[in-house]
């Protein structure tokens, strides 16, 4: 089974929060599944992802998709191919255990915990009102006003770790604005019990 899907060119222009949130709906459609609490690691690593590559603080708001996305977004318009050398390159890096459990995992949505504490400002949020919140460039405005400095609407993956739970691979994706917006898988290692992202690279991007 394929880690990487490819994506599909489109002839009409479409936004990048329209994309993500039918990734968001289709994962919701699919039957988000109840889970426990997060593992520390888990949380160790989605709170490690955020402060990385969101910048997260408690000046920073992290607006996220309480289901956890089913992958790249399909269709999504990108200047950065899903299977280029650059994604290639960064995969070669991941193990096999930590992308076979991740390929597992990856088709399977569950819902994150809420209130959200992965972040020092962190708001979990039912997909349907993000929607509502960013369907246009008005609705766009108004949501910054209301979280200012916030990244836009993130989603993320589930986790693939290697059987040591020394490696962990995650895809994160965020909207911020029409045709504006990016997903990126993220490689972390935990040394000395803390994990860290070693590395990142773009697989779509999006922007007017």
């Amino acid at each position: 089974m394929s880690l990487i899907r490819r994506a599909q060119p489109r002839t009409n222009l479409l936004s990048v929060a329209a994309l993500t949130l039918l990734c968001i709906c289709a994962t919701v459609n699919a039957g988000g599944q109840s889970a426990p609490a997060l593992s520390d690691d888990e949380s160790a690593v989605y709170t490690a992802l955020f402060k990385d590559v969101y910048q997260a603080a408690p000046s920073v708001p992290i607006i996220l998709s309480d289901q956890t996305a089913l992958g790249v977004p399909p269709g999504m318009l990108a200047k950065v191919p899903t299977e280029g050398l650059q994604t290639r390159a960064f995969l070669d890096k991941v193990s096999l255990d930590t992308k076979a459990d991740y390929s597992q995992k990856e088709h399977v949505s569950i819902k994150l915990p809420s209130p959200c504490r992965l972040a020092p400002d962190c708001i979990a949020k039912n997909a349907g009102d993000i929607a509502v919140q960013v369907k246009n460039d008005k609705a766009w405005a108004k949501f910054y006003k209301r979280y200012p400095n916030s990244p836009g609407v993130v989603v993320v993956s589930r986790i693939g770790f290697n059987v040591e739970h020394t490696q962990a691979l995650v895809y994160t994706g965020c909207a911020c604005g029409t045709l504006c917006g990016q997903g990126e898988y993220a490689r972390l290692a935990k040394r000395d019990g803390a994990w860290t992202v070693e590395d990142t690279t773009v697989v779509w991007i999006s922007q007017k």
